[in-house]
């Protein structure tokens, strides 16, 4: 493929895909600083955290549906249904009357919105030659984060000024613009043949994937303990599904997760890398802010600030490594840099954590967030470059799987153990959290170190029909 035709068509398409992740990341994080207004608009600030985990639990659970959805039936179709229902969803967010149909709605919208990060990587992998998809997957990363970061404050400044309801509200003019551009401008490739959905495989990967994050989901928050029955229950739930859910595959004509994809040793080793990284990142995003405010006792707005080094990090180093990727082809450096940088500054963190200015957090913060953004970076990169052409969307959203259950776990199992450690009063309780991401990050250097290199190429092969192919792994 030209490299002007390529670039024409990533341009079209870009608008839409930066504003639907802008949307959908903005969604993980601006309901933190709102519940308790929602919660007391409601009558029900005990279930107001579900606000956000119910949105967590479902668009974790729709990655990988979409992912395959998109590579069966075309992106485009697929594509503007997920945004279909994510503005639904939305609405209905807005409007809701109670705690619980806003948790539901909530859950509808995250449906939605796991399709739209899954998506979007993928339509970026069908356009763009894998060594050129380091500078787009650069730009996508900064939005994310911008997102990441201004959700908080957006949701504070919309619920204390003109009412909770605009946190919803908000993404429907960016939504409807995303939807319009993308039905009137953009082309993508549609399958030439027909395929079966693998509806069992979908169905079981939803009770698994929710089993798993709502047991880490209340085991962290302390509501059940993990000898209680329930907990019992959920693990039990889990363990089974995981075991159907490998059975089905191996036998779908269609899976949705071809276990194949596991063969290659650089897309599983990238799809751990994910699941670390973003557990880490978590970590710190959550625990930082509550540390500052809970033991240091200044206010939720200058814990707030505590976000920012750690995400300015990010941005900076997939903004390096991009253009670097792009220009040699070449990867496997950077997640061996930043294991090491993100397991030094997370001990850092932890040893500086009750022993010294609060404020000189900042710089270890900025190193983890760094060495956090070159595992983001090259985790796609290498997981799309790993696999054939064809699978390109089912391994976006597989990788993206791995990356929300690294999250969800990242601010549940941790709170497990910030609560064994003392509770979130105690300065030993946040060190030993910070300490413990470290043997994470140990695993995460050992595996960037034995994974394989496959270079990326700076060109798709075009066949017959328009047709681009790529080497099978």
């Amino acid at each position: 493929m030209s490299t002007s035709r390529t670039t024409s068509r990533i341009g079209v398409v870009l608008v839409p895909l930066m504003l639907v992740l802008f949307i959908s990341n903005l969604d993980q994080t601006i309901v933190a600083t709102a519940l308790p207004s929602i919660g007391r608009a409601l009558g029900s600030l005990g279930a107001a955290p579900w606000v956000a985990t119910s949105y967590l639990v479902t668009s974790a659970v729709t990655t990988l549906i979409f992912g395959k959805l998109g590579d069966t039936h075309g992106r485009k179709g697929v594509f503007l249904i997920a945004i279909g229902i994510f503005l639904i969803g939305s609405a209905l967010s807005a409007f809701a009357p109670s705690m619980g149909w806003l948790i539901a709605f909530r859950a509808l919208q995250g449906i939605g919105g796991g399709g739209l990060n899954s998506l979007v990587m993928a339509i970026i992998g069908e356009l763009v030659p894998p060594r050129d998809r380091s500078k787009y997957q650069a730009a996508t990363g900064i939005v994310a984060t911008v997102a990441l970061i201004g959700g908080p404050l957006l949701g504070g400044l919309f619920a204390d000024a003109i009412g909770w309801q605009w946190i919803f509200l908000v993404n429907l003019p960016v939504g409807v613009l995303a939807f319009v551009i993308t039905a009137a401008r953009v082309q993508l490739a549609r399958p030439e043949s027909s395929h079966r959905v693998d509806i069992l495989g979908g169905i079981v990967v939803a009770v698994l994937s929710s089993a798993v994050i709502l047991s880490t989901s209340l085991a962290g928050d302390g509501i059940l303990g993990w000898g209680s029955p329930w907990m019992l229950a959920l693990v039990g739930v889990a363990v089974v599904s995981l075991i159907g859910f490998l059975l089905i595959e191996r036998r779908a004509a269609e899976p949705i997760l071809p276990l194949g994809l596991f063969r290659s040793s650089i897309f599983s080793i990238s799809a751990a890398q994910f699941f670390i990284a973003t557990l880490v990142l978590f970590v710190g995003m959550l625990y930082v802010p509550l540390y500052v405010e809970g033991v240091r006792h200044l206010s939720a707005f200058v814990a707030g600030l505590f976000l920012i080094p750690e995400l300015v990090g990010l941005i900076v180093a997939t903004s390096i490594a991009g253009p670097m990727i792009s220009r040699t082809g070449r990867y496997k450096i950077y997640p061996i840099i930043g294991a090491i940088l993100a397991g030094v500054s997370m001990a850092v963190i932890g040893m500086l954590i009750g022993h010294a200015s609060v404020w000189l957090l900042i710089i270890p913060l900025f190193f983890a967030g760094a060495g956090i953004g070159f595992f983001v970076q090259v985790s796609v990169l290498a997981g799309q470059n790993a696999v054939a052409y064809r699978h390109i969307g089912v391994a976006t959203g597989a990788l993206n799987f791995f990356k929300s259950i690294g999250g969800a776990l990242g601010s549940a199992a941790f709170g497990a153990i910030l609560i064994a450690a003392g509770g979130a009063v105690s300065t030993a309780a946040f060190s030993a959290v910070f300490f413990w991401t470290v043997p994470f990050m140990a695993i995460a250097l050992v595996l960037g170190i034995v994974m394989d290199e496959k270079p990326l190429s700076a060109e798709m092969v075009e066949v017959a029909e328009g047709k681009i192919e790529v080497p099978e792994y």
